[in-house]
This record gives C-alpha cells, sequence and structure tokens, in this order.
C-alpha cells in the first residue's frame, strides 16, 4: 500500500507563515497609524468639537417664554439661537442686560435647559446659541469659525435688539470660556467692553489642556488651526471678570483657573472674582441654584 500523503504542516512553513501574519500586520498597524495622522493633520478639529445635530428639548417644552432666532455669520452661515427675555422678580429692580452664554465643546443647546433655568433665576435676558455644526445650525465647527460665530451672535444684540456693549455679560462654559474670553478680548480692544465676563471651568489655552488630556500626539503642530490662548487674552479685558472652577475637575485641573484669575487680576480687568465650584467637570455649574445669589452680587457690585 502506498503511503497518504501528509496533512501537517512541515516545519519550515510554520515560521514562513508566522512571518507573513507579523508583517501584514505591521503594514496594517502603520497604515492605521499614517492614515490617523493625515486625518488630524487634515481635519484636528476633530480633536477639540463634538457637536450633535440632534436637539433633545427646546424652552417650549418647559413652557418658557423664548424666541428661536437665525443669526447669519460674516462668511454665510446660518447659526440658531433661542432668546429668553428677562423675567425680573416683582419690585426688584435689575439692569436691563442679556447674558451671551457660550455651551461646550459637545452636544448644543438641547442639553442646556438646565443651564437656562440658572440663568432665567438672575432676572436677566439671555442669548444661547449653537456654533456652526452643532444643532440646526450650518457648516462645520473651526476655531476661527466659533471666533465669527460669537461676533455674529454679539452684533446681532447690539444692532438688532438695541443692547450696549455695557449691558452684554459673556459667560462662557468649557471650551466656550474660550470663545467668550476672546470675544471680550476683542471688544475691549475696541473700546467697547462688555458688562462683565464669566468663565467656569475652562482652559489657559488649547495647546496647555491639549498636552495634559492627548499626551502621545504632537498637539503643537496643529496649534494654528486650535489654538485658544486664553490666558493671553484674559489679561486684555477691561471689565469685571468672574471665574469659576472646581478642585475636583478631572479633565481641566483647577490650576488653569487659577491662572485664568492671576492674568486677568494682573491685567485689565476692573473686578476679580473667584467661585469655588463642586465636583467633576460635568458636575459642577455656576448655574446652580445655590451660586446664582453670588453671581448676583458680583454683577450688582458693578453696576
Amino acid at each position: 500500500m502506498s503511503a497518504e500523503p501528509s496533512s501537517e504542516v512541515e516545519p519550515h512553513q510554520a515560521p514562513s507563515l508566522l512571518r507573513k501574519v507579523v508583517r501584514w500586520s505591521l503594514l496594517a498597524t502603520v497604515g492605521l497609524v499614517l492614515g490617523l495622522i493625515a486625518l488630524l493633520l487634515l481635519r484636528p478639529e476633530g480633536l477639540l468639537f463634538y457637536p450633535s445635530p440632534h436637539l433633545g428639548s427646546t424652552p417650549k417644552q418647559i413652557g418658557w417664554d423664548y424666541e428661536r432666532v437665525e443669526i447669519t455669520t460674516e462668511d454665510g452661515q446660518t447659526l440658531v439661537g433661542w432668546f429668553l427675555p428677562a423675567e425680573p422678580a416683582p419690585g426688584v429692580e435689575r439692569p436691563a442686560w442679556v447674558v451671551l452664554y457660550c455651551h461646550g465643546n459637545a452636544g448644543n443647546i438641547g442639553g442646556r435647559i438646565n443651564v437656562l433655568s440658572g440663568l432665567r433665576e438672575l432676572g436677566l435676558a439671555v442669548l444661547i446659541f449653537d456654533y456652526r455644526g452643532y444643532g440646526e445650525s450650518t457648516g462645520r465647527p473651526t476655531v476661527d469659525g466659533t471666533r465669527l460665530d460669537v461676533l455674529a451672535t454679539w452684533r446681532y444684540l447690539v444692532d438688532e435688539r438695541g443692547y450696549d456693549p455695557s449691558e452684554i455679560v459673556m459667560w462662557g462654559r468649557s471650551l466656550g470660556g474660550a470663545v467668550a474670553i476672546d470675544q471680550a478680548a476683542r471688544v475691549s480692544k475696541a473700546g467697547m467692553p462688555p458688562a462683565a465676563l464669566i468663565v467656569e471651568s475652562s482652559f489657559t489655552s488649547t495647546m496647555d489642556i491639549g498636552k495634559q488630556v492627548y499626551p502621545w500626539l504632537p498637539v503643537g503642530w496643529f496649534e494654528r488651526k486650535l489654538d485658544y490662548p486664553s490666558r493671553e487674552l484674559i489679561a486684555t479685558v477691561n471689565s469685571p471678570v468672574l471665574i469659576a472652577h472646581s478642585s475636583a475637575d478631572e479633565l481641566i485641573p483647577a490650576s488653569h483657573g487659577q491662572a485664568l484669575e492671576a492674568a486677568a487680576e494682573a491685567g485689565a480687568a476692573t473686578r476679580i472674582a473667584f467661585v469655588e465650584l463642586d465636583g467633576g467637570h460635568n458636575d459642577g455649574h455656576l448655574t446652580e441654584p445655590r451660586f446664582i445669589p453670588t453671581v448676583a452680587e458680583f454683577l450688582g457690585a458693578g453696576r
């Protein structure tokens, strides 16, 4: 009888097969890494902006009086926001001011109903808006784009609503703090500072926080497209400045808030205040009911 052919892999074939698997795995990994680097170089904004197109809720569902507004930017994008008129407490005199609120880097205004609830307690009007690419706003989010966006909303309040710059409170949280600082610095330089600047849970610069959040990335490569130099800019804001931060903030360390406070104090700010928040980055909010009297007192002192 003839011997049947063996189905076993010859000993010398196993290493050859293993080498091929390793080689292709390495090539695939290198290709993936190079692809990610190319994507980051072309679209580094993906590291910073996390927009959502779906509005989870609106003031209408809460029964609040508000107006849906559309604002056109210099480069032709359409921003969607909500304007909530002031509802001062009976018998209490409040300034005819408006809060221009800049939200963080994720979601959209539909997820800020709790924030609006706190802002309404101040008895001031509120304009909250979505940056380009967020919610119902058109376009794609970029750092330069957010500068055009907040400028357009400021001009809307001045030109369409009739507010004087000295009646606009710039208020920003997290990334929105950088956007608010940028605008407050711009109008201060133009001799039209806001009534006040309020910054909560924000950072000294995008590059500083980027090195902490993405230590494995050469974030310096993206400085031209991603930088908000907040520590540098807040020193030029010529108005009262309130900084709020939590020592338990796990995303943006409290040292950032402290550095912003120090820069404002050494700069052009007319008055400085600091509020210690509680909890993590997404837990501690200056718009919580217990902080509203403190904010009201801060704003009232500037009247």
